[in-house]
């Protein structure tokens, strides 16, 4: 069995899986998987891979959408962690060996993900996307301002996600976000390794453009699944119910904004993490 089983979806940038893959197999840890998921059962994906003779790449074809197709490569990875890894995306050689090394240091860690340098014809000029470092104290809570893991450049225990049943759900546009929320109410610690370890690539996609609505509305819809989480998780306190439903009110009235309300609520329960 392997180490590392690496999933790499190709719902998007099929026109540079074959650097995708080319980083994967030099990575200074060698003993991985990769799971290839040929969203649309793609005859020029299968081509491309049929370029490398490498027998840890294994080709999974899926008529399927990319929520199916991702589970359908859980279903078939054999390794003791998951590395999630994006079709237009180049890993750091050293990716695989670090994430590996603090998984293995730190047991009581189930998601590692880390920071990502940013580059392409798209890209801002900001080229370092970051977010919390470290251990992520009450990673539910945290989960309310967004979705703080990089999900390509994560890597997750494969006993944590079958022992807890997890699954990609069809969450338009926000999947990866709705993963990571599930793993959180079920006990998951999570670390952001501060160095880039995954260079993303940013594409012009022009249905990315046409779903920045739905993503939107998705995004809201886990937001209040987080907070009906929280609210049970600390029903001893009913009035925090009772303040959500309150400040809903207030959203739908538009006496406040979406971004105004979360903010409230996160200071709200990050003050009172102790109780």
């Amino acid at each position: 069995m392997r180490k590392i089983s690496v999933l790499m979806g190709t719902f998007m940038g099929k026109g540079f899986i074959s650097e995708a893959i080319e980083s994967v197999l030099k990575q200074s840890f060698t003993d991985f998987e990769l799971i290839v998921v040929n969203v649309g059962a793609s005859d020029s994906v299968r081509s491309i891979v049929r370029t490398f003779s490498d027998k840890r790449i294994r080709v999974i074809d899926s008529e399927a959408d990319n929520v199916c197709s991702l589970n359908a490569g859980l279903e078939v990875a054999k390794g003791k962690y998951i590395a999630m890894m994006a079709a237009e995306d180049i890993t750091h050689v050293d990716r695989l060996k670090i994430q590996y090394a603090i998984m293995e240091a730190f047991p009581e860690i189930t998601v590692c993900s880390s920071w990502v340098s940013i580059f392409g014809d798209q890209a801002p000029s900001k080229t370092l996307r970051h977010n919390i470092s470290g251990f992520v104290e009450n990673p539910l809570i945290q989960f309310l301002l967004g979705n703080f893991v990089c999900s390509p450049a994560s890597m997750t225990r494969h006993d944590f996600i079958k022992e807890h049943h997890l699954s990609f759900e069809a969450y338009v546009e926000a999947e990866d976000f709705k993963f990571w929320v599930e793993a959180a109410k079920a006990g998951a610690v999570f670390y952001n390794e501060s160095q880039p370890l995954v260079y993303k690539r940013i594409v012009e996609n022009p249905a990315t453009t046409i779903n920045k609505d739905l993503q939107k509305q998705t995004e809201s819809k886990i937001r209040k699944e987080i907070l009906d989480a929280l609210c049970l998780r600390y029903e001893k306190y009913p009035a925090l119910k009772t303040l959500k439903n309150s400040l809903f009110k207030l959203l739908k009235n538009q006496w406040m904004t979406e971004e105004e309300m979360v903010k409230l609520l996160h200071t709200l329960f990050t003050k009172n993490k102790d109780k």
